[in-house]
């Protein structure tokens, strides 16, 4: 009953198994302006939809993920590209930036049958200043999941943002922050995951039940 419970597990994580791409700003854009598909469907190559490289793979690749970035007014509207900057924001290098007075939205958009999750990111302040940021939310398919009013960012090292990845996952993720231009982000790290078909629910919850009535009958 172990082994068959082990194996239906086993089995259970090669179908929801993630894939993760890491978005390090590292390309030279001209005249520093972020494409708004930068990012975009990043293939086993390292390479985006708009055929740029470079991308970090250590977790693997994210090609069912439509990535878009831009800045933005208050209402999520695009208002122009996002800049990059490549130094001075902490010890951050390459980072992303939104205009004056505005705000920056990155949103992550899952083909149908996948999820994209959300792993982290980090943020500092320019010129290696402290500064404080009005607003960071993250959003999971059009609901709050995550609202900080007037955070705190080092304009030495960098601040670290860590989510729980199994949270803060959907058919769409989205990061949302400004007012403040002075500070960037950088090394934003997303991944990919295929959904489980009820079936493989089924199969696992079955396990479930049979290790269960195992460890009950052991402990008689």
């Amino acid at each position: 009953m172990r082994r068959a419970f082990w194996a239906t597990l086993s089995a259970f994580a090669v179908v929801i198994s993630a894939q993760a791409t890491v978005i390090e700003f590292t390309q030279s854009f001209t005249p520093g302006s972020i494409p708004i598909d930068y990012a975009s469907r990043v293939s086993s190559l390292g390479i985006d939809v708009g055929g740029r490289g470079s991308f970090n793979l250590t977790h693997g690749e994210t090609p069912n993920i439509a990535v878009t970035m831009f800045t933005a007014n208050a209402s999520r509207n695009q208002v122009a590209n996002l800049s990059l900057w490549g130094s001075n924001y902490g010890s951050l290098v390459d980072v992303a930036y939104h205009s004056f007075g505005q705000y920056a939205v990155i949103r992550f958009t899952a083909d149908s049958g996948y999820w994209a999750r959300l792993h982290g990111f980090k943020m500092a302040g320019w010129p290696n200043t402290n500064r404080t940021l009005p607003l960071l939310e993250i959003r999971v398919d059009n609901t709050v999941v995550f609202s900080q009013t007037n955070v705190a960012i080092t304009g030495s090292g960098f601040n670290q943002f860590t989510f729980d990845p199994t949270v803060y996952k959907g058919g769409e993720v989205e990061i949302f922050f400004g007012n403040d231009w002075n500070v960037g982000i950088d090394d934003i790290e997303f991944s990919q995951e295929l959904i489980p078909e009820p079936a493989s629910l089924l199969v696992l919850g079955t396990g479930l039940v049979g290790l269960i009535r195992l460890r009950r009958r052991q402990s008689r």
